[in-house]
């Protein structure tokens, strides 16, 4: 039994005659004969009654017709499908916490308006996670921070932000004067900081670290917006992207402290494994990233 029978099948009950499939099927008489005796030699039982030189379908092939239509539909689904697959299947993407909050929402809503017909999938997470689920292939594409260490992934930088030492305007480092902030005054000062293994945390403690310096800061968080409240509330010094705090700088509600010789910012890559197959919608969201 394989999928000619069934086809074969299915067309002599809707004619109602070996003739009337065979003509329909541009098939000869005897092949349609032949295909329906070698289905119900396989099935075990008789789908036809033959009577008077004509075949009328019995109980038995009404009960495997009713199996076989739905078969036959999800086949000519999948038919349907073919060539264009592609064009349907989801899209995952992966980005860090940062990127998920300044970038990810204007990307995806462009490539929506241009691509109605694929679905996007996002999952924000720290960059090492997304890493990690690209090399499960748990993830297509991945927005991430900083160094990706992984040969089997390829890396597309794309932009770069600065990160902002910000404090409250009653700090004694926001009354500095034109003088810069040293980095030795800046760690006697309580600092507010993202969480360890987080790539900001990373490029600020590797920064301290060539000056062979290094924090133990009063708080540690995984969100930026909640250092950002803690400085306006003047809790201690924080380090965060640069346009999460424009806002609140221009409108006096913290102050940018300026680092004797501590410029840092943070690489952002587009991040795949090496040998992923890239649909049109794949290579779509990347030159979207690419060029916003």
């Amino acid at each position: 039994m394989n999928l000619r029978h069934l086809t074969i099948f299915k067309m002599v009950c809707e004619k109602g005659s070996i003739t009337g499939a065979a003509k329909a099927l541009s098939m000869t008489q005897p092949a349609v004969s032949h295909a329906i005796n070698e289905l119900e030699e396989s099935v075990g039982s008789p789908l036809f009654d033959r009577v008077s030189r004509r075949v009328v379908i019995n109980e038995n092939g009404k009960f495997y017709l009713s199996k076989v239509n739905p078969l036959l539909e999800l086949y000519q689904d999948l038919e349907n499908y073919s060539g264009t697959l592609h064009l349907n299947a989801p899209l995952r993407i992966g980005s860090c916490v940062t990127l998920g909050s300044y970038l990810l929402p204007g990307v995806v809503s462009r490539f929506t308006l241009s691509n109605p017909d694929t679905q996007i999938k996002v999952s924000v997470s720290s960059s090492q996670d997304i890493t990690g689920k690209l090399m499960k292939n748990e993830l297509d594409i991945g927005l991430v921070e900083g160094v990706i260490s992984d040969d089997q992934l390829e890396k597309i930088p794309f932009s770069s932000y600065p990160l902002a030492v910000i404090c409250a305007p009653s700090h004694p480092l926001a009354k500095s004067g034109d003088q810069p902030v040293t980095l030795e005054e800046l760690i006697k000062a309580p600092l507010l900081l993202r969480e360890t293994g987080c790539t900001i945390r990373d490029t600020f403690d590797y920064a301290l670290a060539l000056n062979n310096l290094s924090s133990e800061p009063l708080w540690t968080s995984t969100n930026s917006d909640v250092i950002l409240q803690a400085v306006k509330e003047n809790i201690g010094i924080g380090v965060v992207p640069r346009i999460f705090a424009d806002e609140c700088i221009q409108h006096g509600d913290i102050v940018e402290i300026e680092i004797k010789d501590f410029n840092i910012s943070c690489m952002n890559h587009l991040v795949f494994q090496k040998d992923k197959f890239q649909t049109e919608s794949f290579q779509a969201f990347i030159n979207l990233v690419l060029f916003e």
